[in-house]
């Protein structure tokens, strides 16, 4: 074996190791998440390993319906049906063969595991020279996003490794690797309906004809299983999301800001003016690849029909990619810059969560963050873009 292959399988060795270790802490540490939105996607699986349908109300609330809130933040309940494609569900039914305990104990260590080379491939997409990987490794822990992800049992971590994932084998032209990334983020489609579009017109217009082929195929292999095992389900899912947006408490999407506002219609303005301003600031720049992806995975959570905030790790991505645009910029607009990417990624969310309990606003509030997001984004092209041109203009003397 190989100098390089020996250190490949000592770090997959180490990084296993390590995921096992956290995952059961964090497991244990939230009651196995019973209770938690694990235990929803749990019984759901169960449901389907038994041969019930867990998109049947009366099903689900039988084998759900008393997971029930144990803690001041924990879910109020499951909702109505599952709300989770069947290929998702499909994938439950395995941990469904094990018992809470040891299911949530390997699902906590996948989600570590993928946090951590989510961080990884942030940073290689950011470029090493320019950000710091303690940087984007605390602007991913040390955040609301993460905590909540990781004390729910939440796709946070999973979700942001595909996407990094994909982003980074595209760029490298691993066209398997990341076509197998994109078919992924199927398993919670409705916070990649930009990015997932974005990814895969890139590997179009690249030429990367085999991620694209394996991003479909391995799609239509998981769509063709769940049509073989119950056809009904696929019909039952797609009305999932508005009955579970009739059921939950909390809500984080630009939709529910619309409503709070007055009415969800306002959405479609609010998602106008956004991507006006982003044209206005990006429009006449330099934007590379990574540059479209990181602002695919903000409107991508702007304009999801339902997300939550342990949902927004995956903005860790434009955060980093903001803060390696900062580098280009002259000192001030440098320091502006970070300063506020530092804020919108970790001190906004604080206060955004003090101010929503003290003045008793509605948690769609923190929609709002996404949009600063894309924003400070689009801000840094602008602005990194300008310098590079006033440094290739040469003195007149």
């Amino acid at each position: 074996m190989s100098k390089v292959g020996g250190k490949y399988l000592r770090t997959a060795a180490l990084l296993l190791s390590l995921s096992l270790f956290c995952g059961f802490l964090a497991s244990a540490g939230n009651a196995y998440y019973a209770g938690r939105d694990f235990e929803c996607f749990y019984r759901a699986g169960e449901i389907a390993l038994n041969g019930g349908d867990p998109y049947d109300p009366a099903q689900y609330e039988a084998a759900a319906g008393f997971t029930g809130p144990r803690l001041a933040y924990d879910i109020s309940r499951c909702g109505l049906r599952n709300p989770y494609p069947p290929w998702t569900t499909l994938l439950f039914t395995g941990l469904a063969t094990l018992g809470l305990p040891l299911a949530s104990t390997l699902w906590a260590s996948l989600l570590i595991a993928s946090t951590v080379l989510g961080i990884g491939w942030s940073w290689q997409l950011a470029g090493p020279r320019r950000v710091p990987w303690p940087v984007i490794a605390a602007l991913v822990v040390f955040t609301e996003p993460f905590m909540l992800a990781l004390a729910q049992g939440q796709f946070g971590g999973l979700y942001f490794a595909l996407t990094a994932g994909a982003a980074v084998w595209l760029r490298e032209r691993h066209a398997m690797r990341a076509g197998t990334a994109l078919a992924g983020l199927a398993l919670k489609p409705q916070t990649a309906l930009v990015s997932g579009p974005v990814l895969l017109g890139l590997a179009v217009r690249d030429r990367q004809w085999l991620a694209l082929v394996g991003a479909v195929a391995a799609f239509l292999a998981a769509l063709a299983a769940s049509l073989l095992i119950r056809p009904a389900w696929l019909v039952s899912w797609a009305a999932a999301p508005g009955e579970l947006r009739g059921a939950a408490i909390i809500r984080n999407t630009t939709w529910d800001l619309a409503t709070s506002l007055g009415s969800w219609t306002f959405g479609l303005a609010i998602i106008a003016l956004l991507l006006l301003a982003v044209v206005a600031l990006v429009r006449g720049r330099r934007i590379d690849q990574t540059d479209l992806i990181g602002l695919g995975t903000a409107v991508s959570l702007v304009v999801a029909p339902y997300a939550w905030v342990h949902d927004f790790m995956i903005l860790a991505i434009p955060w980093s990619l903001t803060l390696a645009r900062a580098k280009e910029l002259r000192p001030a607009r440098r320091r502006m810059l970070r300063f506020a990417t530092l804020f919108v990624a970790g001190g906004l969310f604080w206060i955004f969560e003090v101010f929503i309990q003290v003045a008793r606003v509605d948690k769609s509030l923190l929609a709002l963050i996404p949009m600063l997001t894309t924003l400070l984004l689009a801000l840094g092209i602008r602005w990194a873009t300008e310098s590079a041109t006033i440094r290739k203009t040469p003195e007149v003397t």
